[in-house]
């Protein structure tokens, strides 16, 4: 792990580029029924923010390469456990993760603690917020305003950049009764995005994030709020087998390529917000994974950050389950392609 942590943090940050309110640098996958539970969790307690004066836009993004994050999922959901997490994967790969991603429900209060945390370490925060039981109607309609506004305000006071994914795989079936059509989705995630703007939260990057699967028939694309309220576009994708009865054990060429061959002929920097591969064979899990980082770099040029699900949600997705896989991970961190170092950052 780095000694460096903010060195390699002011290294992250720029000056943003034309890319909508600007961009995270080219950042470094769990379907809806995981993501929804761990959204579901608690969070810890939300503390008081430190005094700013200045908010630091988001960095510009590298040409080439990826960021490479994780998802970690502690069994007790407070500070210490989120720290043992993600300094336990960071130890057992040898670096610094580039972004530390955790998931809130629509009234967790954020940021906390584990984001400023974050922050200070060198990693940058990535925050899912969850878009279940609660209707996009009734975002758009403005009741919940003064939410909105707080979550926005409390951002804002961090001082420097971080991802947001709102309503991830709003999509699936799962949210469908929430997400309502793709009108009124693109309609709630404008009047989050504009009320986030109208108290100058410069430093957040805007992550739009359907299924990987959805690309395939279009369904995705039409939940699309356009270039003007979207930073970044994701897609989170998994090898369901053989956990899951009746899936194909599936490549990360496979799982994301229908998502990638869209999101490339965009002008906003992609990502890969989550996958992940089950154990199957003794080997086989490490095989996935650096396959995956050989398809990243030679099938899929222009993504810009890849963030692994690193928790036992419905199946164990965790890159501890075999030596091998943990090996096969950290052999990717340590990929130039992967570890872009601090030459390869932009400077303030």
């Amino acid at each position: 792990m780095s000694s460096a942590a903010p060195g390699r943090l002011r290294d992250f940050f720029s000056s943003r580029t034309g890319i909508a309110v600007g961009v995270i640098g080219a950042l470094v996958v769990a379907g809806a029924v995981a993501l929804a539970l761990k959204g579901d969790e608690p969070r810890p307690p939300e503390t008081a923010a430190p005094t700013t004066t200045t908010t630091t836009a988001p960095p510009a993004a590298p040409q080439t390469g990826v960021l490479l994050g994780a998802s970690t999922s502690p069994d007790s959901r407070n500070l210490a456990a989120e720290k043992s997490a993600v300094v336990g994967l960071e130890q057992r790969i040898g670096r610094t993760l580039d972004i530390d991603h955790n998931f809130y429900t629509w009234d967790d209060a954020f940021p906390t603690e584990v984001e400023r945390w974050d922050l200070q370490s060198g990693r940058i925060p990535m925050i899912s917020w969850n878009g279940k039981n609660v209707t996009t109607e009734d975002i758009a309609g403005g009741r919940y305003d003064d939410l909105i506004t707080q979550r926005a305000r409390a951002t804002k006071a961090l001082g420097q950049p971080v991802l947001i994914r709102w309503f991830w795989e709003m999509d699936g079936n799962k949210k469908a009764e929430f997400a309502g059509t793709p009108d009124e989705y693109i309609a709630a995630w404008r009047h989050i995005v504009t009320t986030f703007r109208s108290v100058g939260a410069a430093n957040v990057s805007w992550v739009w994030f359907p299924n990987a699967s959805a690309f395939n028939d279009g369904s995705a694309q039409s939940f699309y709020p356009g270039d003007e309220f979207v930073d970044w576009t994701c897609a989170d994708g998994y090898n369901w087998a053989p956990g899951r009865a009746g899936d194909d054990y599936r490549s990360f060429k496979d799982i994301f390529g229908g998502f990638y061959a869209w999101a490339s002929t965009q002008k906003k920097p992609i990502m890969v917000g989550e996958f992940g591969v089950q154990e199957r064979n003794p080997g086989d899990k490490a095989q996935w994974i650096s396959a995956a980082r050989d398809a990243i770099k030679n099938d899929f040029p222009l993504l810009r950050a890849v963030v692994y699900f690193n928790a036992d949600k419905d199946y164990d997705w965790r890159l501890t389950t075999s030596d091998s896989a943990a090996e096969a991970f950290k052999q990717m961190a340590h990929d130039p392609w992967f570890d872009l170092g601090v030459n390869r950052r932009f400077p303030l």
